[in-house]
């Protein structure tokens, strides 16, 4: 059976569906987010409390390995609660999770001042050309479908997305776990820049929850500023069928690839 990770004990492995854009052994970087985001879900269904923010910070790049996961209370109030999820190669801290839970039963004003516009569905959108679905060996796991912009060309874009593999062998992928790996693809979504000039990286990624996902199609739309200094940032909402339920935030750092051939 096809999945990102198979369970080894406590450890889980990589297999080669895990691949990113930048090697076929290196991670994707949604499969290092959704594996630690697999940990927080399960804290916070223990705990009854809702999540509401996921900090993400990759540290290094990750190999095709078996990875253990290392978890921490570092806030654990009536009203709010804050995880540590470290994601660990032996003894080695690839990449952290911060994550946000608070208590849920409240009640929510109306907000006359949101006026949010129905999407298209996903039957409506249209697939990316077969080029850029080989964008990563993970990507080929994911359907892709666009309602706005393209992936091959530099611009602001919408696509409809869901990873049909399980992101763990025998287990169903969650809405919230489908909304991260999903998240992670904002700024190739919303790139600004011909990728065969260019290389950018986004060493953190920040969602903001305002209502759990639902369902497993998961609709990204993103937009990247580029600033000084190689810096630039994406921001990307996400919504499911009913509409937006998160906001996501990544910074960029941006470099040409002249100039990372004469710096090797």
């Amino acid at each position: 059976m096809t999945a990102i990770f198979k369970p080894e004990g406590p450890l889980f492995r990589a297999t080669e569906h895990a691949g990113g854009p930048w090697s076929p052994d290196m991670l994707q970087g949604s499969a290092t987010t959704a594996l630690m985001t697999r940990e927080v879900e399960r804290l916070a269904k223990t705990s009854g409390f809702a999540v509401r923010r996921l900090t993400f910070d990759l540290w290094r790049p990750a190999g095709l390995r078996a990875f253990g996961l290392e978890t921490e209370m570092l806030r654990d109030g009536r009203k709010a609660k804050t995880i540590q999820v470290r994601l660990l190669d032996g003894d080695v801290e690839i990449g952290r999770c911060t994550a946000l839970l608070t208590v849920q039963g409240g009640e929510s004003p109306a907000d006359p001042f949101s006026k949010d516009a129905s999407d298209a569905a996903p039957e409506t959108g249209r697939p990316p050309p077969s080029f850029a679905q080989k964008w990563s060996r993970y990507f080929q796991n994911v359907s892709v479908r666009l309602i706005e912009g393209a992936l091959e060309k530099p611009g602001p874009a919408a696509a409809w997305m869901r990873l049909d593999v399980p992101m763990v062998e025998g287990e169903t992928n969650t809405p919230l776990l489908q909304a991260v790996q999903a998240a992670d693809f904002a700024s190739g979504v919303g790139q600004i820049v011909d990728m065969r000039e260019w290389t950018f990286i986004n060493p953190e990624i920040s969602l903001y929850f305002f209502r759990p996902p639902e369902g497993e199609w998961i609709l990204i739309r993103s937009r990247t500023r580029a600033g000084a200094d190689g810096a630039g940032l994406t921001m990307a909402s996400l919504s499911d069928r009913k509409g937006p339920f998160a906001e996501v935030l990544q910074a960029m750092t941006f470099e040409r690839r002249a100039a990372q051939a004469q710096a090797s």
